[in-house]
Parts: structure tokens; C-alpha cells; sequence
């Protein structure tokens, strides 16, 4: 019993003992750790300038007549696999007073119904089939199907676009 518990105690000091002296080996001297790289003073500027009220994000999000509708997910179902696309869409109109009138509630639900019903009938298409999704012709599509039933819409924009494929069992 007596050797049981000096073994139970000394085994993890030896290797906690063993860690520690592998850290100190392998670890860099701290004069190379301490060293400042320029991505780290770029995000140093960026907090300055949002905190001056500077806007360093994308171009999109100034233009007021641009408007964000959120992220639909849609399947796209083939012989052998289930495609999902996943999209962030927003919405380029032509003048700021209707984007003003499409960013009420009831009118922004409308376009995202519209928009769901335009993505479902584009994944009966060619455009969402493929191997990769051709952006500009999907865009160019949905904005063809949304023009027929709301006025002003110059150009969907994709936020963000990724497609998985999940193979049928």
C-alpha cells in the first residue's frame, strides 16, 4: 500500500516536472515573442478609427439604398446529394426613399417571401445545379423576378454565398 501511494504521488510529478522542462526547452526566448507585427498595428489603427467614428468597413454599408434582408438557407435537391446553399442577400434600390418604404417590417417580409420563392425557382434551374454557383447570373436572375413585382430594385447582392453538398444515403 505504502508503494502504491509513492507511486500514485511521484508519477505526476515526474511528469508535470517533465512538462514544465519541455516548455522552457521548446519555448520561444521572450525577446522573439514580444516582437510587434504590422497585421497587429492594423487592427490597432482600425479600433482607433471606429472609435473616432471613422467607418473602415465595406462600401455596402454606407450606401443608404442599400438594404439587408438577412440569410436564407435553400435546398437544392439532386439524384445523389442534397445542395445547400446558404445566402446573405441585400438589396440595391434606386433611390433612398424606397429603401426607406423597404426597410419597414411588413415590406422587408414581403421581399424575403418573394426572394425565398425567386431562390426556390432558380434551384429548379441550372443556375444553383451546377458544381459552382455562378453569382452574377443568379443576381442577375433573382433581380429579373423581383423587378416583375417590386419597383426600384437595381441589383441583388450576395453578402455571403456557400453551397454544401451532403451526399443521399
Amino acid at each position: 500500500m505504502n508503494k502504491l501511494a509513492i507511486a500514485m504521488v511521484a508519477l505526476p510529478l515526474a511528469c508535470l516536472g517533465g512538462g514544465y522542462a519541455t516548455g522552457m526547452v521548446l519555448a520561444p526566448p521572450a525577446s522573439e515573442s514580444l516582437d510587434v507585427s504590422s497585421e497587429a498595428l492594423d487592427a490597432t489603427n482600425d479600433a482607433q478609427q471606429i472609435a473616432e467614428g471613422q467607418s473602415t468597413g465595406p462600401l455596402w454599408t454606407e450606401d443608404r439604398t442599400i438594404i439587408r434582408l438577412g440569410q436564407m438557407t435553400i435546398p437544392v435537391e439532386k439524384a445523389n446529394s442534397v445542395s445547400y446553399v446558404v445566402a446573405d442577400f441585400a438589396l440595391k434600390l434606386e433611390n433612398l426613399e424606397l429603401a426607406e418604404r423597404y426597410k419597414r417590417v411588413e415590406d422587408a417580409t414581403r421581399l424575403r417571401d418573394s426572394l425565398l420563392t425567386a431562390m426556390n425557382l432558380a434551384a429548379e434551374g441550372a443556375v444553383l445545379r451546377g458544381v459552382s454557383i455562378d453569382s452574377d447570373a443568379l443576381s442577375a436572375t433573382l433581380r429579373d423576378l423581383l423587378s416583375k413585382e417590386y419597383e426600384g430594385v437595381e441589383d441583388v447582392l450576395f453578402v455571403s454565398l456557400y453551397k454544401q453538398d451532403v451526399a443521399r444515403l
